[in-house]
Protein backbone atom coordinates (compact mmCIF):
# COMPACT_ATOMS: atom_id res chain seq x y z
CA UNK A 1 0.00 0.00 0.00
CA UNK A 2 1.10 3.37 -0.99
CA UNK A 3 0.44 5.76 2.11
CA UNK A 4 1.34 8.41 0.34
CA UNK A 5 -1.68 8.64 -1.74
CA UNK A 6 -3.77 8.81 1.41
CA UNK A 7 -1.55 12.63 1.66
CA UNK A 8 -3.44 15.95 0.58
CA UNK A 9 0.01 18.02 1.23
CA UNK A 10 0.52 20.27 -1.52
CA UNK A 11 -2.96 19.58 -3.32
CA UNK A 12 -4.38 23.67 -4.11
CA UNK A 13 -7.77 23.11 -2.24
CA UNK A 14 -10.53 25.92 -2.50
CA UNK A 15 -13.09 25.17 0.46
CA UNK A 16 -16.71 26.96 -0.06
CA UNK A 17 -18.28 27.64 2.98
CA UNK A 18 -14.94 28.35 4.87
CA UNK A 19 -16.24 30.92 7.46
CA UNK A 20 -18.07 28.45 9.85
CA UNK A 21 -19.26 24.90 10.55
CA UNK A 22 -18.06 21.88 8.23
CA UNK A 23 -16.49 24.06 5.99
CA UNK A 24 -14.36 25.99 8.97
CA UNK A 25 -13.11 22.28 9.90
CA UNK A 26 -12.32 21.03 6.56
CA UNK A 27 -10.10 24.41 6.02
CA UNK A 28 -8.56 23.89 9.20
CA UNK A 29 -8.01 20.28 8.59
CA UNK A 30 -6.53 20.46 5.12
CA UNK A 31 -4.01 23.25 5.95
CA UNK A 32 -3.01 21.53 8.76
CA UNK A 33 -2.14 18.29 6.04
CA UNK A 34 -0.12 20.45 4.10
CA UNK A 35 -2.68 21.80 0.99
CA UNK A 36 -3.07 25.20 0.90
CA UNK A 37 -6.38 26.59 1.28
CA UNK A 38 -8.76 28.89 -0.72
CA UNK A 39 -11.41 30.45 1.95
CA UNK A 40 -14.46 31.33 0.27
CA UNK A 41 -17.67 32.71 1.77
CA UNK A 42 -19.09 35.97 2.08
CA UNK A 43 -18.44 37.13 5.83
CA UNK A 44 -14.60 38.64 4.96
CA UNK A 45 -13.92 38.74 8.70
CA UNK A 46 -14.89 34.86 9.55
CA UNK A 47 -12.31 34.29 6.57
CA UNK A 48 -9.76 36.44 7.61
CA UNK A 49 -9.82 35.06 10.92
CA UNK A 50 -9.83 31.41 10.08
CA UNK A 51 -6.95 32.62 7.55
CA UNK A 52 -4.64 34.22 10.42
CA UNK A 53 -5.09 30.95 12.52
CA UNK A 54 -4.20 28.64 9.52
CA UNK A 55 -1.10 30.92 9.05
CA UNK A 56 -0.24 31.45 12.25
CA UNK A 57 -0.13 27.32 12.43
CA UNK A 58 2.40 27.50 9.39
CA UNK A 59 -0.56 26.63 6.40
CA UNK A 60 -1.12 28.67 3.77
CA UNK A 61 -4.46 30.34 2.86
CA UNK A 62 -5.79 32.87 0.75
CA UNK A 63 -9.33 34.88 1.07
CA UNK A 64 -11.57 35.54 -1.68
CA UNK A 65 -14.69 37.17 0.10
CA UNK A 66 -17.41 35.60 -2.76
CA UNK A 67 -21.27 35.30 -2.75
CA UNK A 68 -21.30 31.51 -4.41
CA UNK A 69 -24.59 32.18 -6.14
CA UNK A 70 -23.01 34.98 -8.37
CA UNK A 71 -21.02 33.25 -10.88
CA UNK A 72 -18.56 36.54 -11.93
CA UNK A 73 -17.68 36.39 -8.23
CA UNK A 74 -16.79 33.21 -8.73
CA UNK A 75 -14.86 32.62 -11.95
CA UNK A 76 -12.65 35.81 -10.36
CA UNK A 77 -12.47 33.65 -7.40
CA UNK A 78 -11.43 30.80 -9.61
CA UNK A 79 -9.05 33.23 -10.99
CA UNK A 80 -7.28 34.75 -8.26
CA UNK A 81 -6.83 31.53 -7.11
CA UNK A 82 -4.39 30.34 -10.73
CA UNK A 83 -2.84 33.67 -10.11
CA UNK A 84 -1.93 32.65 -6.10
CA UNK A 85 -1.25 28.73 -6.87
CA UNK A 86 -1.36 27.63 -10.61
CA UNK A 87 -3.83 25.53 -10.31
CA UNK A 88 -6.63 23.64 -8.62
CA UNK A 89 -6.59 20.09 -7.15
CA UNK A 90 -9.44 20.29 -4.89
CA UNK A 91 -13.11 21.75 -4.41
CA UNK A 92 -14.37 21.15 -1.26
CA UNK A 93 -18.04 22.56 -1.86
CA UNK A 94 -20.08 22.79 1.64
CA UNK A 95 -21.51 26.70 1.16
CA UNK A 96 -25.28 26.32 1.65
CA UNK A 97 -28.30 25.87 4.17
CA UNK A 98 -29.81 29.40 4.50
CA UNK A 99 -30.60 29.96 8.46
CA UNK A 100 -33.67 28.87 9.96
CA UNK A 101 -35.72 28.84 6.47
CA UNK A 102 -35.55 24.81 5.87
CA UNK A 103 -37.15 24.32 8.58
CA UNK A 104 -40.16 26.36 7.91
CA UNK A 105 -43.24 23.94 7.90
CA UNK A 106 -43.77 23.06 4.18
CA UNK A 107 -47.59 23.79 3.95
CA UNK A 108 -45.76 27.80 5.16
CA UNK A 109 -42.97 28.36 3.18
CA UNK A 110 -43.39 31.28 1.24
CA UNK A 111 -42.26 31.24 -2.48
CA UNK A 112 -39.18 33.26 -1.65
CA UNK A 113 -38.71 31.30 0.62
CA UNK A 114 -38.24 28.19 -1.60
CA UNK A 115 -36.29 30.62 -4.15
CA UNK A 116 -33.60 31.33 -1.47
CA UNK A 117 -32.93 27.79 -0.50
CA UNK A 118 -32.51 27.04 -4.29
CA UNK A 119 -30.24 29.21 -4.85
CA UNK A 120 -28.08 28.26 -1.52
CA UNK A 121 -28.68 24.66 -2.07
CA UNK A 122 -28.48 23.50 -5.58
CA UNK A 123 -27.64 26.75 -7.71
CA UNK A 124 -24.86 27.12 -6.16
CA UNK A 125 -23.43 23.72 -6.18
CA UNK A 126 -23.58 23.98 -10.12
CA UNK A 127 -22.24 26.96 -10.43
CA UNK A 128 -19.23 25.91 -8.09
CA UNK A 129 -18.94 22.85 -9.75
CA UNK A 130 -18.73 24.47 -13.21
CA UNK A 131 -16.10 27.37 -12.72
CA UNK A 132 -13.49 25.24 -10.82
CA UNK A 133 -14.07 22.08 -13.73
CA UNK A 134 -13.54 24.81 -16.57
CA UNK A 135 -9.77 24.70 -14.45
CA UNK A 136 -9.46 20.84 -14.21
CA UNK A 137 -10.61 19.73 -17.15
CA UNK A 138 -7.74 22.26 -18.43
CA UNK A 139 -5.91 20.94 -16.30
CA UNK A 140 -6.74 16.74 -17.25
CA UNK A 141 -7.29 16.12 -13.28
CA UNK A 142 -9.14 17.45 -10.39
CA UNK A 143 -11.12 16.24 -7.56
CA UNK A 144 -14.87 17.96 -6.62
CA UNK A 145 -16.41 16.51 -2.91
CA UNK A 146 -19.63 18.00 -2.74
CA UNK A 147 -21.10 18.22 0.69
CA UNK A 148 -24.92 16.55 0.37
CA UNK A 149 -27.04 16.07 3.67
CA UNK A 150 -28.28 12.65 5.05
CA UNK A 151 -31.82 14.18 4.32
CA UNK A 152 -31.25 13.60 0.51
CA UNK A 153 -31.57 10.46 1.17
CA UNK A 154 -34.08 9.70 4.45
CA UNK A 155 -37.36 11.55 4.16
CA UNK A 156 -37.37 14.55 7.13
CA UNK A 157 -40.71 16.04 8.32
CA UNK A 158 -39.45 19.73 8.04
CA UNK A 159 -37.15 19.11 5.48
CA UNK A 160 -39.53 18.50 1.97
CA UNK A 161 -37.99 21.23 0.39
CA UNK A 162 -34.04 20.56 1.37
CA UNK A 163 -34.23 17.47 1.65
CA UNK A 164 -35.45 17.20 -2.19
CA UNK A 165 -32.26 19.87 -3.13
CA UNK A 166 -29.87 17.65 -1.36
CA UNK A 167 -31.26 14.57 -3.35
CA UNK A 168 -31.08 16.44 -6.66
CA UNK A 169 -27.35 17.25 -5.52
CA UNK A 170 -26.40 13.92 -5.34
CA UNK A 171 -27.63 12.92 -8.61
CA UNK A 172 -26.02 16.14 -10.16
CA UNK A 173 -22.46 15.01 -8.56
CA UNK A 174 -23.47 11.38 -10.10
CA UNK A 175 -24.22 13.29 -13.70
CA UNK A 176 -21.04 15.37 -13.53
CA UNK A 177 -18.47 12.42 -12.60
CA UNK A 178 -20.08 10.47 -15.44
CA UNK A 179 -19.43 13.93 -17.43
CA UNK A 180 -16.32 15.04 -16.88
CA UNK A 181 -14.29 11.24 -16.16
CA UNK A 182 -12.80 11.20 -19.14
CA UNK A 183 -10.81 14.31 -18.14
CA UNK A 184 -10.00 12.90 -15.16
CA UNK A 185 -12.07 14.69 -13.13
CA UNK A 186 -13.74 12.96 -9.86
CA UNK A 187 -16.99 14.11 -8.39
CA UNK A 188 -18.00 13.00 -5.78
CA UNK A 189 -20.23 13.66 -2.38
CA UNK A 190 -20.24 13.33 1.42
CA UNK A 191 -23.40 13.08 3.09
CA UNK A 192 -23.37 14.28 6.71
CA UNK A 193 -25.71 13.39 9.29
CA UNK A 194 -26.62 15.89 12.04
CA UNK A 195 -23.56 17.86 12.89
CA UNK A 196 -22.91 19.81 16.23
CA UNK A 197 -22.13 23.07 14.45
CA UNK A 198 -22.51 26.49 16.20
CA UNK A 199 -25.74 27.02 14.73
CA UNK A 200 -27.32 23.48 14.96
CA UNK A 201 -26.39 23.81 18.80
CA UNK A 202 -28.05 26.59 19.11
CA UNK A 203 -30.62 26.02 17.54
CA UNK A 204 -32.00 22.63 18.66
CA UNK A 205 -30.57 22.58 22.48
CA UNK A 206 -28.55 19.82 24.31
CA UNK A 207 -32.31 18.02 25.18
CA UNK A 208 -33.00 17.20 21.50
CA UNK A 209 -29.40 16.60 20.45
CA UNK A 210 -29.31 14.37 23.27
CA UNK A 211 -32.69 12.27 22.60
CA UNK A 212 -32.11 12.65 18.84
CA UNK A 213 -28.65 11.00 19.39
CA UNK A 214 -30.29 7.95 20.52
CA UNK A 215 -31.37 7.32 17.36
CA UNK A 216 -28.54 6.91 15.33
CA UNK A 217 -26.35 3.95 16.11
CA UNK A 218 -23.05 5.29 17.16
CA UNK A 219 -24.89 6.70 19.87
CA UNK A 220 -23.70 10.35 19.33
CA UNK A 221 -24.32 13.13 16.65
CA UNK A 222 -21.52 14.30 14.72
CA UNK A 223 -18.66 17.05 15.46
CA UNK A 224 -17.63 19.17 11.82
CA UNK A 225 -14.48 17.47 11.99
CA UNK A 226 -15.84 13.94 11.86
CA UNK A 227 -16.29 15.12 8.01
CA UNK A 228 -12.63 15.32 7.38
CA UNK A 229 -11.26 11.77 7.01
CA UNK A 230 -14.24 11.15 4.45
CA UNK A 231 -13.43 14.63 2.52
CA UNK A 232 -9.43 14.00 2.47
CA UNK A 233 -10.15 10.51 1.32
CA UNK A 234 -12.32 11.65 -1.73
CA UNK A 235 -9.35 14.39 -2.18
CA UNK A 236 -6.58 12.25 -1.84
CA UNK A 237 -5.05 10.14 -5.11
CA UNK A 238 -5.91 6.91 -2.21
CA UNK A 239 -9.32 7.47 -4.18
CA UNK A 240 -8.46 7.77 -7.98
CA UNK A 241 -10.53 5.16 -9.43
CA UNK A 242 -13.64 6.41 -7.06
CA UNK A 243 -16.14 8.89 -8.76
CA UNK A 244 -19.95 9.36 -8.87
CA UNK A 245 -20.46 8.01 -5.15
CA UNK A 246 -22.62 9.54 -2.33
CA UNK A 247 -20.65 9.06 1.08
CA UNK A 248 -22.81 8.63 4.02
CA UNK A 249 -20.59 10.61 7.32
CA UNK A 250 -23.38 9.85 9.32
CA UNK A 251 -22.75 7.54 12.33
CA UNK A 252 -25.08 4.41 10.84
CA UNK A 253 -27.93 3.68 8.79
CA UNK A 254 -31.08 5.49 10.38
Amino acid sequence: MNLPNFSVEGKVTIVTGASRGIGNALAKGFAEAGAPVVLVARTVSELEATAEEITANGGKALVVPTDVIQRDQLNKMVQKTIIEFGRIDVLLNVAGGAGDIYVIPPIQMLEENYDELHERNYKSVFLCNQAVAKVMIEQQHGSIVNISSLSGTKAVALEAVVGGLKAAVNQMTKALAVSWGPYNVRVNAIAPGITLTERVKKKLGPEFIEQFSESIPLRKAAEPEDHLGPAMFLASDASAYITGIVLPSDGGPQ
